[in-house]
């Protein structure tokens, strides 16, 4: 060994480099246990795989709400032992995030035993707790947030009001409309004659249809009813900013066409919309929702009390079937107006 080192010393400067580098990897893989080459790269987290994903807007609901019961009928005051409040036979809830309507069936009038305002109101009552589950973290619903279900929410609440009316001996009916808003989509379920309607920037953008058997005979859910909340209408309708939601019992879409309300609308909100140009559309500012529900209901109440010099969607759709009627329909009328607004909270609250 020694002399092959005197030898290597001899040899000339480059043949002296390339021979120790050869011996030095020969002697370091001689002296390394054998691998086989590791190519498989570990797997990562990529913490940023959607930050480039668009964020759903959270909206909110800036909401009012004004009716009238049909004459002889008492306006009941909101108690502390129902969420919802009673017009006549009307009910409604108002949320943040989520409306509903509900008209308790005339044609109970007279029957032993029945309370359709009653019926209505505790359907509404139970469909605002079904909402406020959601916002319960100790209830399993806060983690279906995302999956609220208007036609779950009714199924639910029917037979918690159906159970209570059986047990206090009560009949009647109800027909029901309620929307619910998550982020930008409006859920919507309606069973019966009541009716919603969403408009941005001064049209129509969704108008719901009624469900009738026949003539006046709606869908309905209570005593002896065929009907089943799982029969309600669902639409779902992506929503921005500025829009403005119209929910109502029959009392409100029986009185006023369609071009009625758009009229008071249009009137209502001229002072408040910031006029747009060819690079952004127009916008609606803040205003105040009650004072258009106050509108319309008392545009409505005025139709209603007029069986002479007036035409009603009512009328139109009576001599359409063949029966004679003049003027509005004197009826409950219950309108909730709701305005889509962003929402003040983080719309990860719940990630």
């Amino acid at each position: 060994m020694y002399t092959r080192r005197l030898s290597l010393l001899a040899l000339p400067l480059r043949v002296h480099s390339l021979q120790y580098n050869i011996i030095r990897r020969y002697y370091s893989a001689e002296c390394q246990p054998h691998r086989e080459p590791f190519h498989k790269s570990l797997d990562l987290i990529d913490f940023f795989a959607k930050v480039n994903e668009k964020t759903k807007p959270s909206y909110v609901f800036a909401h009012g709400a004004a009716g009238f019961a049909k004459k002889g009928r008492p306006v009941l005051e909101d108690r502390g032992d129902y969420r919802s409040v009673q017009v006549g036979e009307d009910a409604y809830f108002q949320r943040v995030d989520g409306l509903g309507v509900a008209d308790g069936v005339g044609g109970w009038s007279g029957a032993r035993a029945a309370n359709v305002a009653l019926c209505s109101r505790k359907l509404m009552h139970y469909c605002y707790l079904q909402m406020e589950r959601f916002d319960n973290v100790d209830d399993p619903c806060f983690y279906e947030y995302e999956k609220a279900d208007p036609v779950k929410i009714l199924q639910e609440s029917y037979s918690e009001a159906l159970y209570e009316e059986q047990t206090e001996g009560i009949v009647g009916s109800t027909t029901a409309c309620i929307a619910i808003l998550r982020h930008d989509e409006l859920r919507i379920a309606n069973l019966g004659d009541c009716g919603i309607s969403v408009i941005r920037n001064n049209s129509y953008l969704f108008r719901s249809e009624e469900q009738q058997h026949s003539f006046n005979f709606p869908y309905q859910l209570g005593t002896g009813s065929p009907d089943k909340p799982t029969d309600a209408q669902v639409f779902n309708v992506k929503v921005e900013r500025g829009d403005i939601i119209i929910l109502g019992s029959d009392g409100l879409y029986d009185n006023l066409f369609d071009r009625d309300i758009l009229a008071l609308v249009r009137t209502h909100i001229a002072a408040y919309i910031m006029p747009g140009s060819a690079h952004r559309p127009p916008r609606l500012l803040n205003f105040d929702p009650q004072h258009l529900a106050a509108a319309l209901a008392d545009r409505a109440k005025c139709v209603s009390e007029d069986r002479r010099n007036v035409d009603s969607p009512f009328q139109t759709r009576a001599i359409h079937e063949g029966f004679y009627y003049q003027g509005g329909k004197t009826d409950d009328i219950t309108v909730l107006v709701a305005v889509v607004r962003d929402s003040e909270d983080s719309p990860d609250r719940r990630l």
